[in-house]
């Protein structure tokens, strides 16, 4: 059930410690602390994603999603901010086997990449995965996306296969 950042109750001295008071400054604080926006997301229906390009990945399960920022409908590469505030934001982009080119991960705000933002490494005879995180502010309706990249010379697909599985996720750090 999504809830707003509480905001504490302000007080003079000598004032009594009502119910209200105690609600707004303690209660209402620690129930948003302990149901704040939480997202977790993951692909199990593998994609291809073309040479030298990035691609927004899909992510048709939700691990949790606590304010209902995902749609595993629609716009399934998205998770839209509910509340506003500073989020840890990060994916993963996992490439089938290619020991050729290399393999990326980048975050996306609102359509485009955030500079600084991304990863990436060189491919090998092992899954390619590839980790970012990003802590960025969100306003509500703002929208974050992983994308993959792969330059192996070929249309790559990702994974979903033993350990290896793309997946993005938001977490919300502060106000």
């Amino acid at each position: 059930m999504p809830l707003a950042a509480p905001n504490p109750a302000s007080v003079v001295p000598g004032s009594y410690i009502t119910g209200a008071l105690w609600n707004a400054n303690v209660y209402n604080g620690l129930t948003f602390l302990t149901n704040r926006p939480v997202f977790v997301g993951q692909q199990q229906v593998v994609q291809s994603v073309a040479n030298t390009a990035w691609a927004v990945l899909t992510f048709d399960t939700e691990i949790v999603d606590s304010y209902g920022g995902h749609s595993t409908v629609s716009n399934t590469s998205r998770y839209t901010c509910q509340l506003a505030g500073w989020y840890r934001v990060g994916g993963r982009a996992a490439f089938a086997v290619n020991s050729a080119g290399s393999r990326g991960a980048r975050i996306h705000l609102n359509g485009s990449y955030i500079q600084g933002a991304a990863n990436l490494c060189g491919a090998g005879n092992l899954t390619g995965i590839v980790e970012v995180s990003h802590l960025m502010y969100l306003n509500v309706g703002d929208y974050i996306e992983v994308a993959g990249g792969q330059n192996c010379g070929a249309a790559l697909s990702t994974v979903f296969a033993n350990e290896g599985a793309s997946m993005m996720y938001a977490i919300w750090e502060h106000a």
